[in-house]
């Protein structure tokens, strides 16, 4: 059998434990170019199943990010989407309640967060998609890079 060309492109390992306490395991990661190397993304898909106040300081990143809030409970992701979680972005902290499926758009620069999935009636599949060869932010002036549970100093779990 001939070599094939592009297995260099197909990917499966990206199944990790969670290192939250509110988040079902195994979770799938991509962490960008630690895992493919010229990958420009870092994106999971976890399933979030109790309250957790995640991110209560605002953060910044270098590149757009987008994160993706849906119900958990296939096939319905939409109508399966039972939670108020709180959102703050831009420079004077906007304030959003977000209480159906709902995408946001980052644009590079611009401050976000704290994030509280305050209350959860039900599942929720939770993505967040940094257009980034490496997980990176910034927050109260401080860099911060992270390539995953227990990769270069990060421990296995957060206890929160």
């Amino acid at each position: 059998m001939a070599e094939l060309k592009y297995k260099d492109y197909i990917f499966t390992e990206f199944k990790e434990d969670s290192n939250l306490p509110a988040v079902l395991s195994p979770q799938a990661y991509l962490r960008g170019a630690r895992q493919i190397p010229g990958a420009n993304a870092n994106f999971g898909f976890q399933v979030f199943v109790k309250p957790i106040f995640l991110e209560k300081e605002p953060h910044i990143h270098d590149n757009d990010e987008y994160l993706i809030f849906l119900g958990a409970e296939p096939p319905d992701v939409f109508g399966s989407f039972d939670a108020e979680i709180d959102f703050w972005m831009g420079e004077e902290q906007e304030y959003y309640l977000i209480d159906k499926a709902t995408i946001i758009f980052i644009p590079a620069g611009m401050p976000h967060t704290p994030l509280d999935f305050r209350k959860l009636n039900k599942p929720v599949l939770f993505t967040a998609l940094l257009l980034s060869p490496k997980f990176e932010k910034t927050m109260n002036g401080v860099r911060f890079e992270y390539d995953g549970p227990g990769y270069g100093g990060a421990p296995k779990t957060i206890d929160i």
